[in-house]
């Protein structure tokens, strides 16, 4: 149920979707499913409080991962990637509401997103601290460009199509961004160590 009506609030949006939709793609009548969500702002929600979970979860485990600062950062951007390329609907749901400024779910992002950005926040914090990410990045301001440079490609993936007919979700595609944004990030972000093995400076 939620799935379905997942798909059908990103291809139409909140207000281009009824419960009658919603309840017609189920395949059930419409009084049915007031059985289990008396509105359809009450099923909207849902919805986003489903997609919100599966992100902290995500979160959780780049945290608790053993890994160095910079390999759990290229793990969790390049995993982000792929399950936005293969999961474009809930995405796009989240950037909705990120530009409405008085978007149905706005209770639920006040509660649910500052303490996960606050996990990213905390995360780079101690990256700098370790000496592997650099101390003058504002880890805050990072994860609004962050955010940008990954929600957005995916968001403006039909305007591209339609205006430049070129196919941004092609996998060969998907693989060249995950390296530009990689790119980006360690040139922006990351400590750069020296090569192993490199030429050492001469004795003074």
């Amino acid at each position: 149920m939620l799935a379905v009506a997942q798909a059908l609030f990103a291809e139409r949006g909140y207000r281009g979707t009824s419960l009658r939709d919603i309840a017609r793609r189920i395949g059930i009548k419409a009084p049915s499913l007031l059985h289990y969500f008396p509105s359809k702002e009450q099923l909207y929600v849902a919805v986003l409080d489903r997609i919100l979970e599966g992100l902290e979860d995500s979160a959780n485990r780049v945290l608790m991962g053993r890994e160095s600062h910079q390999e759990r950062a290229r793990r969790a951007i390049t995993d982000a990637i792929d399950y936005i390329a293969s999961r474009p609907e809930p995405m796009r749901i989240i950037w909705r509401e990120m530009t409405e400024q008085h978007g149905v779910g706005r209770q639920l992002f006040k509660r649910r997103l500052p303490p996960l950005f606050a996990m990213g926040v905390n995360f780079l914090f101690h990256g700098q601290r370790a000496g592997e990410f650099r101390e003058e990045v504002d880890p805050f301001h990072f994860l609004l460009s962050l955010n940008s440079i990954t929600l957005g490609y995916f968001t403006t993936a039909a305007m591209v199509r339609r205006l430049w007919n070129r196919d941004l979700l092609e996998p060969a595609v998907i693989e060249h961004r995950k390296r530009e944004v990689m790119d980006m990030v360690e040139r922006t972000l990351f400590v750069q160590k020296p090569p192993v093995g490199g030429l050492q400076p001469p004795p003074a």
